[in-house]
């Protein structure tokens, strides 16, 4: 059964309150004013032009005209007032005469936030039950286009502490808060639910919904309708359909599900090989329970996709696994907006087919149009194609659908650095921090900016001693520390750093620089070692861990020929050795694999990795040639980079290098 509490709908305007509205507005004082003026002018028209002999015709115009001005005078009455602070909106007074800001008028009225349900079950275990009500909720009303509804990863920030609804919502941009609480006892389930106007606090209904667990989703479904009506949003044909499908009816699968992607979801402090697995586990567990869980095969198929991508897994058996999960969510479900956002990273991580990613990426969009998630992706794939603004604009649009999300705050950062867009970068990271302060990445990038600005590295090695030692996700943090200790040719700090790390393979974020970081790639531990032995003049150790590099990157270039970071990382070793033409010919077969016009992101950091190359082995002209082709492109090398980097010291009294950085700078 279901018991309603107090209902207050904006059902919008009947008759009595139109007209009290129009009152209040001084519309009816403006219209006669209006007839009074206008009948006077009309007058004197009537009887002065006849005497200073103007035609009838001049008459008949005064006459229109002020009869085509009558309603545009009604409208501005309706929408202006004039006050003592001037000609002002009415809405704008109304609003500060209720106690809302300017602000809060501008966001829009279907616009809601529903924040986690509070588990009100005596077993704790049930925890993932509320966790289920509320996201199968926000997934309802994602899927509709006539709301902005914030996304997941924003509204799980106010799970717990104290809840002020009116700062949650200007923090949100929305006028809406929905909250609820969820109930577990045996077969039975209880889930009230209260919308309040984010504006005014104003409580607009609540509602408790008392069900057996096998209407669980029909209770949802109810739930999300409810709010669609509330908020007079306009549903479609597809959408109204779509709010009654639900991923699954076992209730133990869709928990396993929520675990899983609580594991998958990046926080800005590190993603790691085992909350991949350990997520993957709880997946086919899922669908090993329901084997018709669409939902959870997509997910299956990005984790799949992500351990391939960020090298944990370049065989193509992973890839083969992504595949196979991605195709049976969209055979299982074709209009489901995360089966095709699956199979939209399967091409984009596996292949670099952005054309065929951006297909299932509109898909994905009509699908389910408030997710931020498809929004990120839409902006990732522009961004691989050399369409920048476009991926700024899809990367801001997910930052309205989700403010707080340190993803998509990473991911305008990333783009805003490539386009050496400083302060805008600077700008994203100052508004992540606040969000997670333990999110040890924003607090190294927003550091890394004066390192490509201006080649300074004291400001980020400043910030690596505020990191704690224990955090060091795959290594990426070594890898920064060890950068910047070349760059300062400080080979004692990078040996203590190397040796404290005790990972093999470490990986590399982009914050340290670009030639010879190759953003994404795992690269050998060896390889730094023998940077480091060179540094101090030990040439016999240097080539001893050369040799060692080698021998791993042509391993993981057994399991993947054709990837170009790797064959990139090859070149590298092979100009550290001395072999000439072998560094030269690989580096021309990375450039050859992921050249720029293929990817607008990754290309120019294997193109300025093949500039490193040519400057390692004497090739001076040659490098200087590829450099001017370089610099000032998106996700080039920077004035900064080219001062601090120590791939570029062989090129460091050449004047057309200083030409170079001085005119870019």
């Amino acid at each position: 059964m279901r018991s309603s509490g107090t209902a207050i709908t904006n059902a919008g305007l009947n008759p009595k309150t139109f007209f009290a509205e129009l009152k209040r507005r001084k519309v009816y004082r403006v219209a006669a004013a209006y007839a009074v003026a206008s009948w006077l002018l009309i007058q004197i028209a009537t009887q002065v032009f006849p005497f200073f002999e103007i035609p009838n015709w001049a008459v008949r115009l005064v006459v229109v005209v002020l009869s085509l001005g009558f309603p545009i005078a009604v409208i501005l009455a309706w929408i202006f007032d004039i006050t003592p602070q001037g000609i002002r909106r009415t809405d704008e007074i109304n609003a500060e005469d209720n106690g809302i800001s300017v602000r809060e008028t501008q966001i829009p009225q279907k616009s809601i936030a529903v924040l986690p349900f509070e588990n009100l079950s005596d077993d704790k275990e049930n925890e993932y039950f509320a966790a289920g009500v509320h996201d199968d909720v926000l997934s309802s009303l994602a899927k509709v286009a006539d709301l902005k509804v914030i996304s997941r990863t924003s509204v799980q920030q106010f799970k717990s502490g104290s809840r002020n609804v009116r700062e949650i919502g200007a923090a949100l941009g929305v006028a809406h808060i929905l909250e609820g609480t969820a109930r577990r006892v045996g077969n039975r389930v209880r889930v009230n639910a209260q919308l309040i106007d984010a504006r005014t606090d104003a409580h607009l209904w609540a509602e408790t919904f008392d069900r057996e667990i096998t209407d669980l989703f029909a209770l949802q479904s109810e739930l999300a309708e409810r709010i669609t009506q509330s908020l007079r949003a306009n549903l479609s044909p597809r959408e109204k359909t779509s709010m009654q499908a639900h991923p699954t009816r076992d209730i133990a699968a869709y928990e396993l599900y929520l675990r899983a992607r609580g594991l998958f979801h990046w926080a800005g402090s590190g993603y790691s090989h085992d909350k991949g697995a350990e997520a993957l586990r709880l997946i086919n567990e899922a669908v090993a329970r329901d084997p018709q869980f669409a939902l959870a095969y997509a997910l299956g198929s990005r984790l799949h996709s992500e351990l391939f991508w960020f090298g944990y897994d370049k065989t193509r058996a992973r890839l083969e696994q992504a595949k196979a999960a991605a195709e049976t969510a969209l055979r299982l479900q074709p209009d489901l907006g995360e089966a095709h956002l699956a199979n939209a990273f399967y091409y984009y991580y596996g292949f670099r087919r952005y054309d065929l990613a951006r297909a299932h990426v509109a898909d994905a969009v009509r699908a389910i149009p408030n997710s931020a998630d498809v929004l990120v992706a839409a902006g990732a794939i522009a961004r691989r194609e050399g369409h920048w603004s476009e991926a700024v604009t899809n990367f801001e649009r997910a930052r309205k659908r989700d403010p707080r999300s340190l993803s998509v705050l990473w991911n305008l950062f990333e783009t805003y650095l490539a386009l050496h867009q400083y302060a805008e970068a600077e700008a994203a990271i100052t508004e992540a921090l606040p969000v997670s302060p333990s999110a040890h990445f924003f607090m190294l990038a927003r550091r890394s900016i004066d390192l490509y600005r201006t080649g300074e590295t004291a400001p980020l090695r400043s910030a690596l001693r505020q990191v704690p030692s224990s955090f060091d996700p795959g290594g990426a943090v070594t890898t920064i520390a060890l950068r910047v200790s070349l760059m300062d040719r400080d080979f004692d700090e990078a040996e203590r750093v190397l040796t404290a790390c005790a990972d093999e393979k470490l990986e590399d974020n982009g914050l340290s620089g670009i030639a010879g970081a190759l953003d994404g790639y795992t690269v050998p531990k060896t390889w730094y070692a023998g940077l480091i032995a060179r540094g101090r003049g030990d040439e016999t150790a240097a080539r001893s861990e050369f040799e060692k590099a080698i021998q791993v990157v042509q391993s993981h270039l057994t399991e993947s020929p054709e990837d170009a970071k790797t064959v990139a990382m090859l070149a590298l070793i092979q100009a550290a050795l001395g072999n000439k033409e072998d560094a030269l010919r690989q580096a021309r077969r990375a450039e050859e694999l992921l050249s720029i016009r293929k990817d607008s992101f990754d290309g120019p950091i294997i193109a300025t990795t093949a500039a490193a190359v040519s400057a390692q082995i004497g090739e001076n002209d040659l490098a200087i040639e590829q450099l001017q082709r370089l610099v000032g492109i998106p996700n080039g090398p920077t004035p900064g980079l080219l001062r601090a980097e120590p791939e570029w010291y062989p090129l460091r009294d050449d004047p057309r290098l200083k030409a170079l950085i001085e005119r870019a700078g």
